[in-house]
């Protein structure tokens, strides 16, 4: 039975030659990706403007290539031969004022102000250079500097009063002032703070306007300094015993001058008491080592002459 079926069919398929035909359209039907060997035209658009690119490029750099990289290395140029310049006309400036006798912070300050102005020229020429408009460079670094400005008024008044400082010099370094609540010994006047080194060694950064906007005490400005050390005794002491006895005190100390001579005054009359004071003079650099060193020497001299101090004193009253 399955035999003449088996003929039938294969009889019938290679008698019809349009079932054939009918079953390979069928085939192309559901095989569409057969069909399709062109490329769509996204990828092809894509494809053009990639190609478009590459040859701008390659026009580019084969047309202006070579003078923007004459630019840039001519730019750089610019750049480091100019930094060389800067600094070479800061340690001219500060070599220049040192020979004449000019200030040593003054130097400085006015040195590094010099190579900041050197600096932006230098960029500016720098960037001319590669084709940027300089006087829109301008134009941007004025409106740039007016907002800074008005952003930063603080740190533009401690500038300024730097430059002040430096311009009136009421202080020089190594002075010791009281200014801007410290006191120490001044060890530098930057653009916008000032630095202080106290008695025990401590660093304090003053800002410059804090020290225009107060009063100044310059203790260094004078080669000489009173040493004052005062004294209360009791009222029993003779005012003569006392002064003698406390003059004896500054002889043979070499932090203090012979000339003006030292001398005691009363300063203060209380009930059962008063305070006298020793006087005497020094060198304006030796001042806390004469301050030390007499107020040891004046009460030794009071104990080997048997001055005696105040006793405490206590009122009664009855009614």
């Amino acid at each position: 039975m399955l035999r003449p079926f088996a003929s039938r069919t294969l009889t019938t398929a290679q008698g019809s030659p349009r079932f054939l035909a009918r079953i390979l359209n069928n085939s192309m039907i559901t095989l569409p990706f057969l069909a399709q060997v062109t490329p769509p035209a996204a990828v092809a658009d894509t494809l053009t403007r990639g190609q478009q690119m590459m040859e701008s490029a390659c026009k580019w750099a084969g047309e202006s290539g070579p003078s923007f990289l004459a630019a840039v290395v001519a730019a750089l140029a610019v750049y480091i031969i100019g930094t060389w310049v800067a600094s070479l006309i800061r340690s001219l400036t500060v070599k220049a004022l040192g020979r004449r006798g000019m200030d040593g912070t003054f130097a400085t300050y006015l040195a590094n102000v010099l190579h900041g102005l050197v600096m932006v020229l230098v960029i500016i020429t720098a960037l001319g250079q590669l084709g940027v408009p300089t006087t829109q460079f301008a134009a941007l670094i004025a409106a740039a500097g007016l907002a800074i400005g008005l952003a930063l008024q603080g740190n533009l008044a401690n500038f300024a009063s730097g430059f002040l400082l430096v311009f009136f010099r009421p202080f020089k370094k190594g002075d010791y002032l009281s200014a801007g609540g410290a006191e120490g010994i001044v060890e530098e006047i930057g653009l916008f703070t000032s630095t202080l080194r106290t008695l025990d060694h401590k660093k304090v950064v003053v800002p410059n306007s804090a020290i225009t906007g107060a009063n100044i005490t310059n203790f260094s400005s004078n080669p000489q300094r009173l040493v004052t050390v005062p004294c209360t005794v009791a009222a029993s002491n003779p005012v003569e015993k006392v002064r003698t006895s406390l003059l004896s005190a500054p002889v043979g100390n070499p932090n203090l001058l012979t000339d003006p001579a030292a001398i005691v005054v009363v300063s203060e009359l209380l009930e059962n008491k008063y305070t006298v004071q020793l006087r005497a003079w020094c060198p304006s650099e030796k001042y806390w080592d004469a301050l030390f060193t007499l107020n040891e020497a004046a009460k030794a001299a009071l104990d080997r002459d048997g001055i005696s101090g105040p006793l405490p004193a206590m009122r009664i009253v009855k009614d």
